[in-house]
């Protein structure tokens, strides 16, 4: 089974990925910059997913026993 810290930074990554990747599709399309509401979707999922990721990292201590 995988470690709980791979799992933890793999979803920190992809979380900052996803939000990052939300705010600059439209310029690097060469569009204006427009939050369509998948993107916004997408940013707010990327937000959190990074939050946990650093949650689970950082802050939680493993379980003794």
């Amino acid at each position: 089974m995988l470690d709980d810290k791979r799992i933890a930074y793999g979803a920190l990554i992809v979380g900052i990925v996803a939000a990052v990747l939300a705010i600059v599709i439209d310029p690097l399309r060469g569009l204006d910059l427009y939050m369509h509401w998948g993107q916004i979707v997408v940013l707010v999922v990327g937000i959190v997913l990074a939050l946990v990721g650093a949650y689970l990292s950082f802050v939680r201590k493993p379980p003794v026993g």
